[in-house]
């Protein structure tokens, strides 16, 4: 989950713009005249535009404070409670977010001019927290580079033949890109809590030098970040076949990593709410070749999947194959304009909004995402872990 986090942040659009970019760019802090305030100006809104600040909690951003705009624009509070050291969301009118590091002891000042559309503030300045502007030198370089990704992904579904294969090749080259962005960040800054953001783009299986170089660098002054928290438990669970940390284990002992069931066993069955509250229930599909999705709106990898799912999807649905998905958000909205900005066209969609807490992931030992299990006509699973043109093969054997 490696692109977007995280319930996490990627999931949100960030902004700020820079002066410089990465090591050395932050200016050099001060003892703040108001510390624990966080305050600005934002130029074009109206008066009483509120302002909601979030910090990120158990996998979920949770309200801390907040305030309104005056007739100029500006705005001043202090938090509900002295904030911790961590990452936290200054949201305008619920449209325009600014991500901070920061804690009680800054004063951060954040300054912007609001554009027409809903989308990061392009030019938006954070003074009064170093940490906080050095962040925005990583985002500021990363979201044209998700834009895009986005696009092409996008493009994909409507693509065949030549077209198809040089946009693919298109989205090779920009993840590639992603991921240098994000490793060239880490390897300029490596103690700067900055890097987590980083670090949350990237597939900790391909990257597990860089998760444990920052992991080890902010164990001692940043661990009691829930932030930092959750990119561990997904390090610690890429390297061992637990499921997930700090959960109890699954009734039936785990033997397969990130999963507890597979080929030849039965497909346990899912019931769960659909974004409608209508129940929704894997058995109902008996008959069909099913393919059980585990993803969420914030996990990169499972957004950079989605394309092949729906295409798989467009081109075996007639012959008897559906998509039953079951997302780990815990924010609704954001999974609702996942399924939408990706093209997620099937009707089975389920999801209990309680993140690495979902009953039915708990059910199946999963322990990272994506995550597949295809399911054949007698509900009894075939394959797992199926990505990309392996997806395309099983069905074609099963279906044609």
């Amino acid at each position: 989950m490696n692109l977007s986090t995280v319930i996490t942040f990627l999931s949100i659009v960030f902004l700020s713009t820079v002066s410089l970019l990465f090591s050395g760019c932050a200016s050099e802090s001060s003892a703040p005249d108001n510390p624990g305030t966080i305050s600005g100006q934002f130029s074009g809104v109206s008066e009483s535009t509120p302002i909601l600040l979030r910090s990120f909690k158990n996998g979920a951003l949770v309200k801390v404070g907040g305030t309104e705009t005056d007739s100029n624009g500006n705005f001043s509070f202090t938090p509900d409670s002295p904030l911790k050291k961590g990452y936290h969301q200054l949201i305008l009118d619920k449209r325009w977010p600014v991500v901070l590091i920061t804690d009680s002891t800054e004063a951060p000042i954040v300054t912007a001019t609001i554009p027409d559309e809903t989308g990061y503030l392009s030019d938006a300045e954070i003074k009064g927290s170093p940490t906080s502007e050095l962040l925005a030198t990583f985002y500021i370089r990363l979201m044209p580079l998700q834009d895009s990704l986005l696009i092409v992904q996008k493009s994909l579904q409507l693509l065949s033949g030549d077209a198809q294969v040089a946009a693919t090749k298109s989205l090779k080259t920009i993840i590639a890109g992603l991921d240098k962005l994000s490793l060239d960040f880490i390897k300029q800054n490596p103690e700067s809590p900055a890097t987590l953001a980083a670090l949350e783009n990237l597939d900790p299986k391909k990257n597990g030098a860089a998760y444990k170089a920052v992991i080890k660098s902010l164990s001692k002054t940043f661990a009691d970040s829930h932030y930092y928290a959750m990119l561990k438990g997904k390090y610690d669970a890429s390297i061992s076949s637990r499921t997930i940390p700090n959960q109890s284990p699954p009734a039936k002992k785990q033997t397969r990593k990130n999963g507890q069931f597979g080929v030849g066993d039965e497909a346990l069955d899912i019931v769960m709410e659909d974004p409608d509250g209508n129940i929704r229930k894997l058995s109902d599909l008996r008959g069909k070749v099913v393919l059980i999705d585990f993803w969420s709106s914030w996990c990169g990898p499972c957004r950079r999947e989605n394309p092949n799912v729906v295409r798989a999807y467009n081109e075996f649905n007639s012959k008897g194959f559906e998509v039953f998905s079951v997302s780990l958000d815990s924010n609704k909205d954001k999974w609702l304009k996942a399924i939408e900005k990706d093209g997620l066209i099937w009707p089975n969609h389920v999801c209990d909004l309680k993140g690495w807490q979902n009953v039915a992931s708990r059910a199946y030992g999963i322990s990272s995402i994506p995550h597949t299990v295809l399911v054949g006509r007698d509900g009894i699973i075939v394959k797992t872990h199926l990505r990309g043109r392996a997806l395309d093969l099983e069905l074609e054997k099963l279906l044609d």
